[in-house]
């Protein structure tokens, strides 16, 4: 379901961009690019919600990843990441 508007306090996720080569120093801090969702974790207060980049809400979708930030002590909190899933399992024979 997509939300018309983020709720107060949330963020913009961090979005990839292409480049000859990445930027260096001590400033930075680089990712791998993976296949997946990225996600805007979101708490306030007992409630979780899981926003993806165009603010689709995929908390009931993604129900492990919202269970899992309920566990994380602390009352409210942002977190810009990305959900995949691991497809890597043995080649039948």
């Amino acid at each position: 379901m997509r939300i018309k508007r983020l709720p107060a306090g949330s963020i913009i996720p961090a979005q990839p961009v292409v480049a000859s080569r990445p930027p260096s120093g001590a400033n930075w801090v680089h990712e791998i690019k993976h296949d997946g969702y990225r996600l805007i974790v979101r708490r306030d207060g007992s409630t979780v919600r899981l926003y993806t980049r165009n603010a689709n809400d995929l908390t009931a979708r993604l129900q492990a990843i919202a269970a899992a930030a309920e566990r994380i002590n602390a009352k409210s909190f942002t977190i810009d990441g990305e959900a995949i899933a691991n497809a890597l399992s043995p080649s039948p024979i």
